[in-house]
């Protein structure tokens, strides 16, 4: 099975104050707020970097991750997935910020990942969906 390394990437304006949005991000659970027709609950173990994260997918199913990179200066964030539930590889998920005026920001969702060659295209299709579900409701 030949692999692909992708990187896929979206971008939303978010109607919230940049350190607001920040702390949501860096608090590294939570994350059923932001994607609550997807994930049934999240528990955490830690904070901080190192911190685990376990996501359960509604109707079965669960993803393990680790909160890698935490840079407050670049207002960056960084995690890997240990335990993806569709078959990507090497995951890397980057979390980057831009204020704005007006408590705006910018938040880029970017997500690197090996997939096969056969299932790139509906893997892409997945995480982008994903990607544009979560950052949209990030001002939640």
């Amino acid at each position: 099975m030949s692999k692909v390394k992708v990187s896929q990437t979206s971008e939303a304006i978010v109607n919230l104050d940049a350190d607001k949005v920040w702390e949501k991000l860096v608090d590294f659970g939570a994350t059923e707020k932001f994607v609550p027709d997807l994930i049934e609950k999240v528990i955490l173990e830690g904070n901080g970097v190192g911190a685990l994260r376990t996501t359960y997918i509604k109707g079965g199913g669960d993803i393990l991750e680790r909160l890698t990179s935490i840079n407050r200066n670049k207002l960056e964030m960084k995690f890997i997935i240990l335990s993806p539930p569709m078959p990507v590889y090497n995951y890397e998920g980057i979390f980057q910020m831009d204020p704005k005026d007006g408590d705006k920001c910018s938040v880029k969702f970017e997500s690197i990942y090996e997939v096969a060659i056969q299932e790139r295209e509906e893997i892409n299709t997945v995480i982008k969906n994903f990607q544009e579900t979560f950052l949209s409701n990030l001002d939640k």
